[in-house]
């Protein structure tokens, strides 16, 4: 079976289960099947192809609303299609929350600029791996904002991100928000 027949398939028969819930849910519930999915698969490639378009299948057959919630954003995030991380990108940087409007950029007060990536990567919790999107990055730190599931990580937390290919930066969170979590890179030079 091809991989997006067996997305396809995972998102009419998983469609049912979410369809009625609020997004803490629906983010509990892909979570679980995101676990199996791992487990079944037989590479990571395989289950990042998979998961992908089930998850993009899902936010089509729930009508594609715009982003009013974390949780909503984090499942947008994890989408194979451009519109649905583009959306939750969009999200992360205050367009469209609350009342639909825009929100003002806050001036920006960096020594060094940040530099847009929206990359797929791996990130490193307490030695644990999970999966993320590289939202940003700088001289001497980077957001993320994680695929699963993950509690608010306290600054100071210790934490690893790969910010390219063969390449792992060491930092520690400054803050973790809905809208992702930031850290500060470790030994960067001033």
């Amino acid at each position: 079976m091809s991989h997006e027949k067996l997305a396809l398939e995972l998102a009419d028969f998983w469609f049912p289960a979410i369809a009625d819930q609020p997004w803490e849910e629906r983010l509990r519930i892909l979570d679980e099947v995101h676990g199996q999915l791992y487990q079944d698969l037989e590479t990571v490639g395989e289950y990042e192809q998979v998961s992908a378009s089930f998850v993009a299948a899902l936010i089509d057959r729930l009508g594609s609303p715009p982003i009013t919630h974390p949780a909503q954003a984090q499942i947008y995030a994890s989408s194979s299609e451009e519109r649905h991380w583009g959306a939750a990108m969009a999200w992360q940087f205050g367009e469209g929350q609350d009342d639909g409007a825009t929100a003002p950029m806050p001036e920006e007060r960096r020594r060094w600029p940040r530099e847009i990536v929206n990359r797929l990567t791996e990130m490193w919790v307490q030695g644990r791996p999970a999966r993320c999107r590289l939202v940003d990055i700088s001289r001497y730190g980077a957001r993320v904002m994680p695929l699963r599931y993950q509690p608010r990580l306290p600054p100071g937390t210790p934490i690893r991100v790969m910010v390219a290919e063969g390449s792992v930066r060491d930092g520690v969170v400054v803050f973790s928000s809905p809208r992702g979590v930031g850290l500060q890179f470790a030994n960067a030079a001033h």
